[in-house]
């Protein structure tokens, strides 16, 4: 099968409104390279007909089960008078002319009328069986597409199998329609069978409008229709045709993104079980930073738990807040204000005062009015929570209730600490001590193609997933690094792929969050506020009693100043920062990651002043910490493998002073272990 090419540009004499079209050969289809436009166009383009073959003009999918056209198209094909306005009944017949035999039929799902002010004029087809092999088109929002190069495709009387035509956009007209501009007077005009084709943006790389041939006093003008009137129109297209990214880049995944969250579902079983019917009320997640502890357990773990009758509260230690502060701020949240009226400050402290009074279930079953709820607490970051013992009777009461479970997120090098810790050596004495392992190539490769099933227009160029997962490779700390990657990725997409050219400019896994932060930090810190920008830094990263590793903790608006708080909203808006805060604290400002720390190398700089002398002067530009860093955390993990050994053993000691015989209520009875060997002794702190 043979297409036709036609060159559309703007004549020396005018802007080539309602101009003439020629048209030249051009190659089959089967020349078509995969990932090309020619590709993309041909696997997705289709022409619309009735059940008795005749043809309105095409289409092109914009998702698996979904084409969109011109609502003309539809009833031309089915043989609707113009002048009717609502969808026409009956049923369509698709093919794909220029990617051989195949037919689908389809019916109208959504439909705007053409209108007498020339708006309008869409209709959504829904197919009723797949086409084989076909994959949707990506759109756009092109912004100004004044000058764009593009191509459009036609099913004309003498190209009944496909014309293609090159031309360029123009400005909008009062209706939000572009114009396409032609280049001469050659040939014919642009002709019936245009109607409903996609509109291939070749600077965007992705498809920013469809084909809507109007008339207008007599002359026939070349319109197209865009991707932001598109949805305008049908709002039920935006998240098909303006898909939001499926990667969470530096973010954690949190309840709400466990239909996103892939890789860690067999980890997420297991702690849900231990936590639902385990012989300890607890769980301690420990493992490397950046290996994807506070994701599991709030993506994987409490949406288990949930789903098995728990109310799941969230304490993100941050060690500035008071852990009975952070629980009385989370119950408010989840009792929304209507229980406590408009003054915040006296809610919290009254919950406050019931959690002093009653423990947290007590509090919270008052708060949340459930006199039976059962909670799942989830102390994130825990090697964070602030030393003070009061908060232990809180946290980790003795007698545990039976309606309270723990899941701790603990970073694998404060193990060692963690026994003398007056939260943290409760925390463990209670809980099952389970290492989180670098996830493998398999689970990884789950992480990298899932999120991309529900964007079928969005695929990786060929041999991308597995450089990227080389270069992820099994790196304790590579998710955040992968995560970032993928998610830039998205950002530069074009024709629909996620490309290996924008990955190696960008730096691949192990270099492109490097690259990014060291950007923004020459953008963002001038060198009149390079001192500043540098104190800035140091707020942003401590190092906690008995740790050897920088922790990033919060700085408040107060506590930065207003020059350094003008440098922290700047780098916030090129994503290396992130702004928070409440009404205790006031507008704070963090790292978007603790991944951080390493990849950039300002703040490795000023991490690793840090550690070797608290306020120290930063190191010269030349030194290399993150290599030092890396070296560290090598060893880190070794020695955090041996205190998992350690740990275990105090849930052995737990067990040792309970009655094994006596089984969690509401629960299977459990099997006897066999004897085990005699309990190792935690280590003291150094």
């Amino acid at each position: 099968m043979s297409t036709g090419a036609h060159t559309v540009g703007v004549p020396p004499d005018g802007d080539g409104a309602g101009a003439d079209l020629a048209v030249t050969p051009s190659a089959d289809e089967g020349s078509h390279d995969e990932g090309s436009p020619d590709a993309a166009l041909a696997s997705a383009v289709v022409r619309v007909a009735g059940t008795d073959g005749t043809v309105g003009g095409v289409g092109f999918l914009i998702a698996p089960d979904l084409v969109i056209t011109c609502a003309h198209v539809v009833r031309d094909a089915l043989g609707s008078p113009r002048e009717h306005t609502g969808a026409p009944a009956g049923e369509l017949t698709l093919d794909r002319p220029l990617a051989g035999p195949g037919r689908a039929t389809a019916e109208v799902a959504h439909w705007a009328p053409p209108r007498p002010d020339r708006t309008g004029d869409i209709a959504v087809l829904r197919l009723r069986e797949p086409l084989p092999g076909a994959v949707p088109l990506a759109m756009a929002d092109a912004g100004s597409l004044w000058g764009h190069p593009v191509r459009v495709l036609g099913l004309t009387r003498a190209f009944p199998d496909g014309v293609w035509h090159t031309g360029r956009l123009r400005g909008e007209s009062a209706e939000n329609r572009v114009l396409l501009s032609a280049a001469d007077r050659r040939g014919g005009s642009l002709e019936h069978g245009f109607s409903g084709g996609p509109v291939w943006d070749e600077q965007a790389g992705a498809v920013v409008a469809m084909v809507v041939v109007a008339e207008s006093s007599g002359a026939r003008q070349s319109l197209a229709i865009p991707t932001e009137s598109l949805v305008s129109e049908i709002p039920a297209l935006a998240g098909v045709l303006r898909p939001a990214s499926p990667f969470r880049g530096l973010d954690t995944f949190r309840e709400p993104d466990a239909d996103a969250y892939f890789g860690r579902d067999a980890e997420a079983e297991d702690i849900a079980g231990l936590l639902v019917r385990g012989g300890l009320p607890g769980v301690a997640l420990t493992g490397p930073s950046g290996c994807g502890k506070s994701s599991l357990a709030l993506a994987g773990v409490a949406p288990r738990l949930r789903a098995e009758g728990y109310e799941v509260l969230v304490l993100r230690a941050d060690g500035d807040t008071p852990p009975r502060t952070a629980l009385a701020a989370e119950l408010l949240r989840l009792a929304g204000p209507g229980p406590y009226g408009a003054d915040r400050g006296a809610a919290l402290r009254g919950l406050e005062a019931e959690l002093s009074r009653h423990g947290l279930v007590g509090a919270a079953r008052r708060a949340l009015g459930d006199p039976a709820g059962r909670y799942l607490l989830v102390l994130d970051q825990a090697e964070q929570l602030p030393a003070g013992p009061e908060a232990a009777g809180l946290l980790f009461p003795d007698p545990h209730p039976e309606a309270l479970r723990v899941l701790l997120t603990l970073r694998a090098d404060f193990l060692e600490a963690a026994p003398s810790h007056p939260l943290l050596g409760p925390a463990l004495g209670r809980a099952t001590v389970r290492p989180l392992l670098p996830m493998t190539r398999a689970q990884l490769s789950e992480a990298v193609l899932r999120p991309l099933d529900r964007t079928p227009a969005v695929s990786y160029d060929p041999g991308l997933v597995h450089r990227v997962l080389d270069d992820a490779g099994a790196e304790p700390d590579a998710l955040p690094r992968l995560g970032f990657v993928l998610e830039r990725l998205w950002d530069e997409r074009a024709a629909g792929r996620l490309r290996f050219t924008s990955y190696e400019e960008l730096g691949g896994v192990g270099g492109a969050l490097g690259r990014h932060a060291e950007a923004a930090w020459r953008a963002c810190a001038g060198p009149t506020d390079r001192e500043e920008a540098l104190r800035l830094l140091t707020g942003l990263v401590r190092l906690p009693p008995g740790g050897e590793a920088p922790l990033r903790t919060a700085l408040t608006r107060a506590e930065a100043g207003e020059t350094r708080w003008r440098i922290a909203r700047a780098l916030a808006e090129r994503r290396i920062l992130v702004l928070g805060g409440g009404p205790e604290r006031g507008p704070t400002v963090e790292l978007a990651h603790e991944a951080l720390i390493d990849a950039w190398p300002a703040l490795a700089r000023q991490a690793a002043a840090i550690r070797e002398s608290p306020g120290a002067s930063p190191p010269h530009h030349g030194d290399d910490p993150a290599r030092e860093r890396r070296l560290r955390r090598r060893a880190l993990a070794v020695l955090g493998a041996l205190l998992v050994i350690a740990a275990v053993a105090s849930s052995l000691l737990y067990l040792a002073g309970t009655d094994l015989n006596a089984e969690p209520r509401g629960t299977a009875p459990t099997p006897r272990a066999a004897p085990a060997a005699p309990p190792l002794p935690l280590p003291a702190r150094r």
